[in-house]
């Protein structure tokens, strides 16, 4: 009865988000057309017709994101045991890299190039690399399966709270898109905090490989920062108002995410659900990929989000050396010109355009500035340019 009571909270909860509150998180779109090879924007507006056949995503509009593909077999022991620990320390010495790598190689339509490494880059935290032999122009880089993403399908689809995500999907709630994905991994990630068989969470290996908590891999965001932190830093700056915007829409998820996830871990307190909810909004607002999904009749299309294994180690660079190509599937990653050995690997997560999105706002969503190694907070109180 309390589980009932609680999630009927979390629906009325919904439907008042849906009458008073506005949604921060507004993916902008723009007159840019991709050409073959050229740069990410903020979203891959890829038409994606929801159909058996194997089709190729027509870029519209580049940029982060990709749907849901379909289910991949499960690989047999012998495929299994092929995964030899060499194999793993040739693409990487971090050990919850090597865990997701052997993850993903346990689905058969996997492929990681051996020259493709994972290693500790110059901007911080860890970065792709090519090994001692290069790439050469277009050479395959890897193919990841959709069945490895986490996709809104996912949260939909979810046997303990996927009613609750289809009414706010239906009753459109503000940032709905992005309070899928974050619920539904933060609903993943407290369960698997409580299990001794993390297998029973599909996408184990990769939340290891992801930073949840502030400073975790340097990991920062406005998300994380107390009130006080924001008035003293961002008060005065053109960051402020967005950020606080995020906070409300973050704030408000949490409010209703815990209604909806109480029932489920019975044992995690407000504070614990609010740190989970936190820290996947910072991962899917830092890390998720959206594309614009046509319907089967053809008649309407939407926005979904999705969190792309291995894509994300990549670093932001506006010239990138790869190029994305987006199947019903898999998709691909391969050089984009020839990349020499031990080169990093770049990919363009935002077109750096000031008419799309000022490098103030790179901060307030994605918890970085392209381009600037100095610490924000120095750049704050030395009050920059980039934030006044």
């Amino acid at each position: 009865m309390m589980a009932v009571l609680l999630l009927l909270s979390a629906v009325v909860t919904l439907l008042l988000l849906q009458s008073t509150e506005v949604g921060a998180f507004v993916f902008v779109g723009s007159t840019h057309r991709q050409q073959p090879r050229s740069c990410s924007t903020s979203i891959l507006f890829a038409k994606k017709k929801k159909k058996a056949t194997q089709q190729r995503r027509t870029a519209a509009i580049a940029g982060k994101g990709f749907g849901v593909g379909k289910s991949l077999t499960t690989p047999n022991p012998q495929q299994q045991q092929s995964l030899k620990p060499s194999a793993l320390i040739a693409h990487t010495e971090s050990q919850m890299h090597a865990t997701l790598i052997q993850w993903l190689q346990e689905h058969p339509t996997t492929f990681i190039s051996p020259k493709f490494t994972i290693q500790q880059s110059k901007l911080g935290g860890y970065g792709g690399f090519s090994s001692t032999s290069g790439f050469a122009d277009g050479e395959l880089i890897f193919r990841i399966p959709r069945e490895c993403c986490v996709t809104q399908d996912d949260a939909l689809r979810d046997i303990t709270c996927g009613e609750f995500f289809q009414l706010a999907k239906i009753k459109r709630v503000p940032s709905y898109q992005m309070l899928l994905l974050s619920g539904f991994i933060a609903k993943e990630y407290l369960l698997s905090k409580r299990m001794k068989d993390k297998s029973a969470i599909k996408h184990w290996s990769y939340f290891q490989s992801i930073p949840w908590v502030q400073n975790q891999l340097g990991q920062d965001h406005v998300i994380f920062w107390s009130q006080e932190k924001v008035e003293s830093l961002l008060g005065e700056s053109l960051a402020y108002n967005d950020a606080l915007l995020i906070r409300k829409t973050v704030d408000s998820a949490i409010r209703l995410m815990k209604d909806v996830i109480q029932p489920i871990v019975e044992d995690a307190d407000d504070e614990e659900i609010e740190e989970a909810v936190k820290g996947a909004f910072v991962i899917c607002l830092s890390r998720s990929f959206a594309e614009e999904v046509e319907s089967d009749d053809g008649a309407t299309v939407e926005i979904e989000n999705a969190l792309l294994p291995l894509l994300d180690v990549l670093q932001h660079f506006n010239d990138p050396n790869t190029s994305l190509e987006s199947y019903d599937d898999y998709i691909l990653l391969r050089a984009r010109g020839d990349i020499s050995a031990d080169e990093e690997l770049f990919h363009c997560y935002q077109e750096e355009r000031d008419d799309v999105i000022p490098k103030h706002k790179f901060f307030t969503r994605y918890g970085f500035i392209p381009g600037v190694r100095a610490p924000v907070i120095e750049l704050l109180q030395n009050k920059s340019s980039i934030f006044f």
